[in-house]
C-alpha cells in the first residue's frame, strides 16, 4: 500500500519481508516504505536480541528467507536510510490485526487501481485527488471505505482536502458500495464472578449493570449468558481486534471496580474468537 512518507516513525507497527538471515541478526526491507531516492524499500535489521522473549540459538528455526514479519520500529535513521526493528515487543493481537489490515489494504489498492485506469488516471494521481484526504480524515483506507459505506456519499464528498469532481465521487462511492464488506471480529470469553455476602446476588447484580453502562466504541456491542454459577460468558462484537481488547479491558476492570472486596471477579480465557 503507498505510503507518503518514506519512513515510519518509532512505535510504528510496519509489515517486512526477509531478505537476509546472518548469525546475530535479520535484514529486511519494509512493505510499504520507499526509504532514500535510491532504494525500492526502506530497510531495516532486526538484532536476535529483538527476535523472541527467549533465547534463541538459531535463527533460521524461527525466521525464513521471504517471510512477511510485523515488527515493532524502535529507531530510525532517515539520514543512513535505516531502522532497528522488533519482532519480540509485537503481541498476537497486534500481529493478527495488522496482518490482516495490510492484506485487506492490497486488495484495496488493486480496487483503486482498476478505478483510476477506468477514469485515465495513475493511481498516484488518485491518491494525490483522493485517497491521502480520505486517509487523513478517518485514519486509515479501510476505515474511510467502511464509513462511507454505512454513512453515505456525504461522507465521502464532505471529506476535507478531496479534489475529484462530484461525478468521480459518485463513481468512487459506487465502487465502495459493490466492493466494501463492514469488517467485524466476534470474542467470546468468560467470567468467574463470586461474592460469599449475604446480598452476594444484588452486588453481581449491580456489577453487570455498572458493565453495561461503559460507553461502547462506535460498532462494539456486547451480550452476556450465564453458563452456571460462577460462570458468566460474554460475546463482544467489534470493528477489529484491537478495539475488542480494549473494550474488554474496560469490561474486566469495571467489575473489579464494582465487585471490589465484596468477591473475586476472574477472567478465565479469551480464545475463542474469530473475524468477519
Amino acid at each position: 500500500m503507498l505510503n507518503r512518507n518514506p519512513f515510519p516513525e518509532p512505535g510504528e507497527l510496519v509489515i517486512c519481508r526477509v531478505i537476509n538471515i546472518q548469525r546475530g541478526y535479520v535484514q529486511v526491507e519494509l512493505e510499504d516504505y520507499a526509504g532514500l531516492p535510491h532504494e525500492e524499500r526502506a530497510q531495516g535489521m532486526v538484532h536476535i536480541s529483538e527476535l523472541s522473549n527467549r533465547w534463541v540459538k538459531n535463527i533460521n528455526s524461527l525466521i525464513s528467507i521471504g517471510q512477511r514479519l510485523v515488527l515493532q520500529v524502535v529507531r530510525v535513521n532517515k539520514d543512513r536510510g535505516y531502522l532497528d526493528l522488533s519482532l519480540r515487543r509485537v503481541n498476537k493481537i497486534q500481529r493478527t490485526t495488522v496482518m490482516n489490515q495490510w492484506r485487506y489494504a492490497i486488495k484495496l489498492e488493486g480496487l483503486l487501481n482498476f478505478f483510476a485506469e477506468q477514469h485515465n488516471m495513475t493511481l498516484m494521481e488518485l491518491y494525490e485527488k483522493a485517497i491521502w484526504a480520505l486517509i487523513d480524515n478517518y485514519g486509515d483506507i479501510r476505515s474511510a471505505f467502511e464509513a462511507i459505506k454505512e454513512d453515505g456519499i456525504e461522507a465521502l464528498s464532505s471529506t476535507p482536502g478531496l479534489e475529484i469532481s462530484e461525478e468521480l465521487q459518485k463513481e468512487l462511492y459506487k465502487l465502495i458500495v459493490e466492493n466494501i464488506t463492514i469488517s467485524k471480529v466476534n470474542l467470546q470469553v468468560e467470567f468467574d464472578i463470586r461474592s460469599y455476602l449475604g446480598n452476594g446476588v444484588e452486588i453481581i447484580k449491580d456489577a453487570f449493570n455498572a458493565v453495561n453502562k461503559i460507553r461502547k466504541p462506535k460498532g462494539v456491542e456486547i451480550s452476556f449468558a450465564y453458563i452456571g454459577a460462577p460462570i458468566y460468558r460474554m460475546n463482544l462484537e467489534a470493528k477489529d481486534y484491537i478495539t475488542a481488547e480494549k473494550f474488554l479491558e474496560k469490561v474486566h476492570t469495571k467489575f473489579q471496580e464494582t465487585i471490589g472486596n465484596a468477591g473475586t471477579v476472574q477472567l478465565l480465557r479469551e480464545d475463542l474468537s474469530n473475524e468477519q
